[in-house]
C-alpha cells in the first residue's frame, strides 16, 4: 500500500515535481553509455546526462535527450539541429547524420547515440526508466471511459500523494513512454492511459509500464480495422490484465461479459465494478438531475457526480477501486470525485443562450453513442432533446448496420430531433426512421457548416443539443459556432429589453 501524503500538485510529461524541467538532476541515469546500453546502441559522441526525455524538437529541448521518431508522415532526424539549438544534450539517432550537430556557445555537446529503431528504442528506455522507481502504477484500458477514468483517478491521487498521469491522450507508443517520463524520485503513483489501433500493442505498452493495478472499462466495437471484430477487442484489451504480477490488482467491468471473462487470464487479484448488481464496488439509485449524477455506493452512501451518465458512475466507480488500493481514505476519495471536472469535450454541458449543449466531440463509437443518448434521455422534462451526431470512424465491414443501430437507439431513447452530419451518418438516419421515428424530426445535412446554419434557426431556449462523433468530423467546431452563436444572440436580446 502506498500511504496517502499531504496534498502536492501532479506532474505532466513537460516537467517533473520538485525540479525545474530540462535541468539535469544529479545522479540521472540518462548517460550515453546507459542509454546505448539499454537500447542496445552505440555512442558515436559522448557529453553530459540527460534529464529526460523528448521528441519534439519546437518545445524546450533545455537539458533533454532528443529522439528523433520516424513517422508516416515525418521524420525526426531533420530538426535534429533544431532541438539542439533548444538545449538538447543527447541525440538519439537511428540514421547517419550528415554532420554533428554545430555547437554555438556550447561548453558541451550533445551526446549521440545510434540505435536500430529509435521508435524501439525510446520504449526500452520508459521502461528502464519505470523500473529505476517505485511509484505504483495504474494502467488503464478499455473502448470508452479511459482518459475520463485516468483524469478523475489522477486527481483523486494527486490531492493525496505526488502523482502523474497521461496528458490529454497520451496512449500510445509515444505518449506512454513520455508518462513515464513524468516520474521522479517524489512521485508516488502514476495513472497511465494505454490504447491500441492494432493487435499487440497493448501487452507491448503494458510490458513497457508494468503497472501494478491495471483497469479495463469496457470492450466494444471500436478500432475494428485494426482489430478485426469484437472479440478481436476483447483479446486486445486482456493484454493488460495478462501483464499484471501477482501481488497487483485487477479492476474489471463486472457488467461486461468480455471483461468478466478476463479474470480467468490475469495472475492479479480481481475486483469488479457494477452498477447492476452486487459487486466488489456497486452503485444503486442512479439518478440524473441538474446537478449531475447521483447514486448509492454500494448501496448505502449517497454520492453526486458534477457529470452525467451512467457511464461516468462507472469511472468513478473504477477510480474509487483503484485509490483506495492504493491507501486513500473512501471520505478522502469521494469528496476530490465531487469536484473533479470532465475531461474537455466528453458531455462538457455549454450554455447557449436559453439552451444547453453538451459537447461530447471528442470521439464515438457506439457504446460511447449509447451512454450520451441514456444520459440525455435522463434529464427528465424540460425542453427538446436534439441528438447531432456524425459519422464514426474505424467500424470496418460492420460500419453500416452499426450506425444503424446508433439510429434505432435515438429512437429507442425518444429524443425529439436528430440531425445527422455527413454522408456516412445517413445511416444513423436510416435506422431512426426505420425503428419508428418520424421521418420529420430526422434531418441530414452534408456537413458540420450546414448543420450550423440548420441548428442556429432550429434551436429554442430551454432546449438539450447533444454533439458527437468520431474527432476527424471536427464537430467541435459546430459546437464552439453554436454556442457563440446562441450565446451572441441571447446576449443582444438581454441588452435591447434592458
Amino acid at each position: 500500500m502506498v500511504a496517502p501524503m499531504t496534498r502536492h500538485r501532479d506532474a505532466s510529461p513537460g516537467g517533473e515535481p520538485g525540479r525545474r524541467p530540462g535541468r539535469a538532476g544529479r545522479g540521472s541515469w540518462l548517460t550515453a553509455a546507459a542509454v546505448a546500453r539499454t537500447t542496445g546502441g552505440e555512442v558515436l559522441r559522448r557529453g553530459s546526462a540527460a534529464a529526460t526525455v523528448t521528441t519534439d524538437s519546437r518545445a524546450d529541448c533545455a537539458g533533454r535527450l532528443f529522439v528523433a521518431l520516424r513517422g508516416d508522415a515525418h521524420d525526426g532526424h531533420r530538426f535534429v539541429a533544431d532541438a539542439v539549438q533548444r538545449g538538447a544534450v543527447g541525440l538519439l539517432v537511428d540514421r547517419p547524420l550528415a554532420e554533428l550537430p554545430p555547437e554555438p556557445g556550447r561548453l558541451a555537446a550533445p551526446f549521440v547515440v545510434r540505435v536500430p529503431d529509435t521508435g524501439r528504442a525510446l520504449l526500452d528506455l520508459a521502461a528502464e526508466h519505470r523500473r529505476r522507481h517505485r511509484a505504483k502504477v495504474v494502467g488503464i484500458t478499455g473502448s470508452c471511459g479511459k482518459t475520463s477514468t485516468k483524469e478523475w483517478l489522477g486527481a483523486v491521487l494527486a490531492a493525496a500523494m505526488p502523482t502523474v498521469r497521461s496528458p490529454a491522450s497520451y496512449n500510445n507508443q509515444v505518449g506512454v513512454p513520455l508518462t513515464l517520463f513524468a516520474i521522479d524520485a517524489a512521485t508516488r503513483a502514476a495513472v497511465v492511459e494505454i490504447g491500441t489501433n492494432a493487435p499487440g500493442e497493448i501487452a507491448q505498452l503494458t510490458a513497457v509500464a508494468r503497472p501494478d493495478v491495471g483497469i479495463v472499462t469496457c470492450v466494444a466495437p471500436a478500432h475494428l480495422e485494426g482489430l478485426g471484430s469484437l472479440a478481436g477487442v476483447a483479446r486486445e484489451k486482456a493484454g493488460l490484465p495478462m501483464g499484471l504480477p501477482e501481488d497487483g490488482l485487477c479492476i474489471l467491468n463486472g457488467d461486461d461479459a468480455a471483461c468478466r471473462a478476463m479474470a480467468e487470464s490475469t495472475r492479479a487479484r480481481v475486483q469488479f465494478a457494477s452498477v447492476a448488481r452486487t459487486a466488489d464496488w456497486f452503485a444503486t439509485d442512479v439518478r440524473f438531475h441538474a446537478l449531475g449524477t447521483s447514486f448509492l455506493l454500494q448501496g448505502a452512501r449517497p454520492v453526486t457526480l458534477p457529470r452525467l451518465g451512467t457511464h461516468n458512475v462507472y469511472n468513478a466507480l473504477f477510480a474509487i477501486a483503484a485509490a483506495s488500493h492504493l491507501g486513500v481514505a473512501e471520505e478522502d476519495v469521494l469528496r476530490a470525485l465531487a469536484g473533479v471536472p470532465s475531461a474537455a469535450r466528453r458531455l462538457e454541458p455549454k450554455a447557449a443562450g436559453g439552451a444547453m449543449v453538451f459537447d461530447d466531440t471528442y470521439n464515438m463509437n457506439p457504446a460511447s453513442a449509447r451512454a450520451a443518448l441514456q444520459a440525455l434521455a435522463g434529464l427528465g422534462p424540460g425542453g427538446r432533446r436534439i441528438v447531432v451526431f456524425g459519422e464514426m470512424r474505424e467500424l470496418g465491414a460492420a460500419s453500416a448496420a452499426l450506425h444503424n443501430q446508433v439510429g434505432a437507439e435515438v429512437r429507442a431513447t425518444r429524443q425529439d430531433l436528430l440531425v445527422c452530419v455527413g454522408a456516412a451518418a445517413g445511416a444513423i438516419a436510416d435506422g431512426a426512421v426505420a425503428a419508428g421515428m418520424p421521418a420529420g424530426d430526422v434531418h441530414r445535412v452534408d456537413g458540420a457548416a450546414a448543420a450550423f446554419e440548420l441548428l442556429r434557426t432550429l434551436v429554442r431556449p430551454g432546449d438539450r443539443v447533444l454533439c458527437k462523433a468520431s474527432r476527424a468530423v471536427q464537430l467541435d467546431r459546430l459546437v464552439d459556432r453554436l454556442v457563440a452563436e446562441l450565446g451572441g444572440v441571447a446576449a443582444a436580446a438581454e441588452a435591447t429589453a434592458g
